[in-house]
């Protein structure tokens, strides 16, 4: 058993310190690309391109909160239990910024319904400014509601944790409900109902009827720019929920199993399984969105492209002007 054990600490140390540290590196480099992109001026005119970047900004933060703190206390202290306030301003800021990228891209999902949508109403909230102040509004929300789960935390025996009975079975069904269950599933019926939006529309709209798909605003739309929007987003989601699944099964089964009595490799086993499926997989949701845009969005990539042509033209005095093309817009540097 003593083995056994060893070998789940070692392998978790290895995970950590080159697996983390990879994803890391790669997805600071790929959250910067991305968030080049998106903040160029015509992403910005775009409501779900706003909710993209505002997840990016976040996955960057989660990542260096997050995971730099973990990787150093392999070999220093672990700065999270070493002071009261370090242990809850940690939680804090982490917490936020993840419940701010987990917002935003279901908020993008959302973004998505809107703009397919027959109905105007629904249309008109697909709209930068209507996104920024919701944006704005989901920061304030989550800065205040995650107050409390931080001041309820403790440090006892080297862990910074919530040592209260009632406040822990309170943070795990609220953490199971905001982190595990709401998000994938908002995520998930706003892409079956964007799904069921554009086959409807389809069926209304036949091919060939040109005056009528030019006159159809929903139509008009999702066949420019937002297409590829959707194709990012539909993956990305996917792509979410099969790597957050497991953990939203694991606390269920942690719901119901804390109050039995558990051997030592029983907990051994359980710690390590909740490390992987929350610290590893969990983090690396954050580091992978760039390279499922540059993977799946033909747009994605043009845009990317301009923005190594335009840090090109700045870097070397070069002018650049744009060329409106049948395929979208295209950068070029010259003299």
């Amino acid at each position: 058993m003593a083995t056994s054990l060893a070998y789940l600490a070692s392998v978790q140390k290895m995970l950590t310190r080159y697996g983390m540290s990879t994803y890391v590196a790669f997805g600071n480099i790929g959250n910067l690309l991305a968030i080049a992109v998106f903040i160029q001026p015509e992403q910005r005119r775009n409501a779900c391109s706003l909710y993209l970047l505002t997840m990016t900004v976040f996955n960057i933060c989660c990542l260096n909160v997050g995971i730099i703190p973990i990787i150093y206390t392999l070999d220093y202290y672990d700065i999270t239990t070493a002071t009261l306030l370090g242990c809850q301003m940690q939680f804090y800021f982490r917490h936020v910024f993840f419940q701010m990228l987990r917002t935003a891209k279901a908020l993008s999902c959302m973004d998505r319904y809107a703009i397919c949508s027959s109905n105007v109403r629904f249309r008109a909230l697909s709209h930068p400014k209507v996104a920024i102040y919701v944006i704005i509004g989901c920061f304030i929300s989550w800065s205040l509601i995650i107050i409390f789960f931080s001041w309820i935390r403790s440090v006892q025996n080297n862990s910074c944790n919530i040592f209260n009975e009632t406040y822990a079975m309170i943070y795990t069904i609220y953490y199971m409900m905001v982190s595990g269950v709401i998000p994938p599933l908002m995520m998930t019926i706003f892409s079956v109902l964007v799904l069921k939006n554009l086959r409807s529309l389809r069926r209304r709209i036949q091919p060939g009827r040109r005056n009528e798909v030019e006159n159809h605003p929903p139509i008009r739309i999702i066949r420019k720019r937002d297409r590829d929007l959707m194709k990012m987003i539909f993956i990305e989601v996917m792509f979410y929920v099969i790597t957050t699944l497991p953990f939203s099964v694991y606390l269920v089964y942690k719901l119901i199993t804390d109050p039995l009595i558990k051997s030592q490799q029983r907990k051994q086993i359980e710690t390590f399984i909740n490390y992987f499926l929350q610290s590893f997989m969990l983090y690396f949701n954050t580091a992978v969105p760039f390279y499922i845009y540059v993977a799946t969005s033909p747009a994605f990539r043009r845009e990317l492209k301009r923005v190594f042509i335009k840090l090109y033209a700045g870097m070397t005095g070069k002018q650049i002007r744009d060329e409106q093309h049948t395929r979208g817009m295209t950068t070029i540097a010259r003299p």
